[in-house]
């Protein structure tokens, strides 16, 4: 009888352990890049998983998190499949309504109430920014935003003041430009280099709501992008485009914070950047003097206006267990937790509250990030579908401008004509 009882007991011992064990919902999360930012992702789900017994949360390094714009990368390839990851954290919001149009992702409103995660508790631009249609795509995990690095030593012995318009930038921008006939040692400026995107300027000249409409039409050619175009052509011919390109050529890497800035090596004066870069020029060049300001504006345009991009927490549809991944999301966007995922990646917590215990906001170029970011004068991507296709023509007409080869008429015409015809 004692041996029976005893059976018993361990039978019934190992059914709730097994059920306790059963009662465990997995999820994966495809996350796009490895240390430190994805390093720091792993780290939240590390803690998460100790926070709390009913989730374990799979954190797994997918590159570029296989979103390969519209197109059928991994991502969509698993969409398609049926087996998809859970949740998929990305580098950017600009993919959100080409993948909302595909039926790719699946609408997050649902889910706020049962993850327990305030959607008011988030930036209203940059979670506006993930919307299309009324409904909330994406989720802003991570933010950044834009200003204008100058270098003190180099003002000082212009006897210059940091900008605060464009004419003072482009003033700036001759007296610090140092060259011998053609032959350019140090730019003062270069509009394009880094993350003076098309984009970026077209927003600060006042193409917001005018290079798409409240009905979603493209329109290129809007005045605030002209003006945009106009201003880097005069950039061309005070300095001549073939200059411009040999000296661009020969500064190092021109489009990404790295060892070789063109900034960080003093080949330039100034540059637009955001506020993760100065995270590499405390690293690759700590003794280097350098100030931030808010980028210059032009006449009648916007004091302290930024562009904002954020990382977006994304569930693609199909996903088995969005809840789950949803009370993930949420324990992220906590404003202890997403403080600390800032500072270790020198960004910006998209989360209200979250400053107050951000470390980083001690230094200089976050401190500056941060009250823009916050200002009313913030400037994002137009949401559209078309907002892929919209870049690709923006750079090229940019482009065929800065290496004088059309007049900004023509080269935002041509754009506009490609991307009609692709409707």
């Amino acid at each position: 009888m004692l041996i029976r009882k005893n059976a018993f007991s361990l039978a019934l011992s190992f059914a709730l352990v097994l059920g306790s064990a059963q009662a465990v919902t997995n999820i994966t999360v495809w996350y796009p890049w490895g240390p430190p930012d994805g390093q720091a992702v792993v780290d939240r789900a590390t803690e998460f998983n100790a926070s709390q017994s009913d989730i374990h949360v799979n954190a797994v390094l997918v590159s570029g998190s296989g979103i390969q714009g519209t197109t059928q990368g991994k991502f969509l390839t698993s969409v398609t499949s049926g087996q998809v990851p859970d949740a998929v954290l990305y580098w950017g919001q600009d993919v959100i309504p080409g993948l909302a149009a595909l039926g790719a992702l699946e609408p997050m409103d649902g889910y706020f109430a049962g993850a327990g995660l305030n959607p008011a508790s988030i930036n209203p631009s940059a979670l506006n920014a993930m919307k299309v249609g009324g409904k909330t795509y994406g989720l802003p995990q991570m933010s950044s935003d834009l200003m204008l690095y100058y270098n003190k030593a180099m003002f000082k012995a212009a006897g210059l003041q940091p900008p605060r318009t464009l004419a003072e930038l482009d003033a700036a921008a001759e007296k610090l430009t140092v060259k011998s006939g053609n032959e350019v040692s140090r730019m003062g400026f270069i509009p394009w280099l880094q993350q003076g995107q098309p984009l970026v300027w077209s927003g600060i000249f006042g193409s917001q709501g005018k290079l798409v409409d409240a009905s979603g039409n493209v329109n290129m050619s809007n005045s605030g992008t002209l003006k945009a175009l106009t201003w880097e052509a005069g950039y061309v011919k005070k300095y001549g485009a073939a200059n411009l390109t040999r000296f661009i050529s020969s500064i190092g890497s021109t489009t990404g914070s790295s060892a070789s800035d063109p900034f960080l090596l003093e080949k330039v004066a100034m540059e637009v950047n955001g506020q993760w870069h100065g995270n590499y020029l405390k690293r690759y060049k700590p003794n280097l003097e350098y100030g931030v300001v808010p980028i210059p504006y032009p006449v009648g345009g916007t004091p302290n206006a930024t562009w904002i991009n954020s990382n977006a927490w994304l569930i693609p549809k199909g996903s088995k267990n969005a809840l789950a991944a949803m009370k993930f999301i949420a324990f992220t966007s906590r404003p202890q937790v997403s403080a600390k995922h800032a500072d270790a990646v020198y960004n910006l917590s998209p989360v209200i509250g979250a400053s107050k215990f951000q470390k980083t906001l001690s230094e200089p170029v976050v401190k500056l990030a941060n009250q823009l970011f916050a200002s009313k004068a913030v400037l994002t991507s137009p949401v559209t579908p078309q907002i892929l296709n919209l870049q690709n023509e923006l750079m090229t007409a940019f482009e065929s401008v800065q290496q004088g080869t059309k007049t900004p008429e023509t080269a935002l015409a041509a754009g506009q004509k490609n991307l009609d015809q692709a409707k």
